[in-house]
């Protein structure tokens, strides 16, 4: 247990965490025990004359500026962190258990088998991943958003993101086992009637865990990004809400646009666009949380890569003193 806890001595593991988890979880306590304030869309001096009109700039009351209703940008960030970072994390997590599944059947196939297989996921890896998603998520989301609830509009995009990205996940893990199976320590484990689980279980397991560990974190990272991506494309994987503006007099055609229900970041930069220029902030704020997020998780990816790096180094030197060592001692002259 102190081993594992040891990685987050490296301080850019620790920093990454922290900031994360001081996000979710201020995030979720947020939302849990404190009532949001109401919107205030004009501000009056002492003399009770109106001296601001929403969206407020960045201030002392409002540190990151406010929305077109008076909404502390700061607040609704916080809010929507729960739903942009801990959906990324249920994602991540659904793809690495599916593609463990399906890595470890795949290591169990014989080789001409796998070697098909192979070849039909090797075209995911040339598949742009965001439009795939738009495409399969768009008709529930938006084109017939009216007929779905809103758990349905929230669930169902998480479903098609994890799914996206087992197929090569599980290749990669396949061939992970491969490697690892290919050690001489696993061909004297067989010898000794160890069964594939026992094996798996005792032998491979410790060297796929770190790897695991590395890839859930950059998954993490990448779904982030796919958020991002399809917020620009009007898709909100915490909810979409599609509202009518106002319809045209003559054609009687309707004017929507969406919103983000759940006010996570990608949809509050996708919903507040328009406004770029006349009011940067309300674009600046949730680009500045979407990069600082990805940068905390580059870093426990990066911390991670150099402490498995170092104990291998470390390992490997071991091994080659201690086999020094034996040669020096059964070394012995003779007259």
């Amino acid at each position: 247990m102190m081993k594992r806890l040891a990685v987050f001595k490296r301080p850019m593991v620790a920093g990454g965490f922290l900031f994360i988890a001081l996000l979710l979880g201020g995030s979720i306590l947020y939302s849990a025990l404190v009532e949001p304030p109401q919107p205030e869309k004009m501000l009056y001096d002492r003399n009770g004359d109106i001296v601001a009109l929403a969206p407020f700039p960045p201030s002392a009351h409002y540190p990151l500026g406010s929305d077109i209703d008076g909404n502390n940008f700061m607040l609704k960030l916080l809010e929507g962190a729960k739903f942009t970072i801990g959906l990324s994390i249920l994602v991540a997590l659904g793809r690495m258990v599916l593609s463990f599944i399906g890595g470890y059947l795949l290591f169990l196939l014989p080789a001409s088998f796998r070697k098909f297989l192979a070849g039909l996921a090797d075209t995911f890896h040339y598949a742009p991943v965001t439009i795939f998603t738009y495409v399969l998520i768009a008709p529930v989301v938006m084109t017939f958003s009216w007929s779905y609830s809103t758990p349905t509009k929230i669930f169902f995009p998480m479903f098609v993101l994890v799914l996206i990205s087992v197929p090569v996940l599980s290749l990669y893990i396949q061939k992970e086992l491969d490697l690892i199976a290919q050690k001489e320590f696993i061909d004297s484990a067989k010898i000794m009637g160890g069964s594939h689980f026992h094996i798996f279980r005792a032998h491979m397991a410790p060297f796929l865990n770190p790897k695991l560990l590395i890839i859930f974190i950059q998954q993490v990272g990448q779904v982030l990004i796919v958020f991002a991506h399809l917020g620009l494309l009007n898709v909100f994987i915490g909810g979409t809400d599609l509202r009518i503006l106002e319809y045209d007099i003559d054609t009687g055609e309707a004017t929507t646009a969406a919103f983000t229900i759940s006010n996570e970041w990608a949809g509050l930069i996708a919903q507040n666009f328009q406004y770029v220029y006349s009011f940067p902030w309300m674009i600046f704020a949730p680009v500045t949380a979407f990069a600082l997020t990805i940068l905390a998780v580059n870093a426990i990816v990066y911390g991670l890569k150099t402490d498995h790096t170092y104990k291998r180094k470390r390992k490997k030197e071991k091994a080659s003193k201690a086999s020094y060592t034996v040669n020096s001692e059964s070394f012995e002259l003779r007259n």
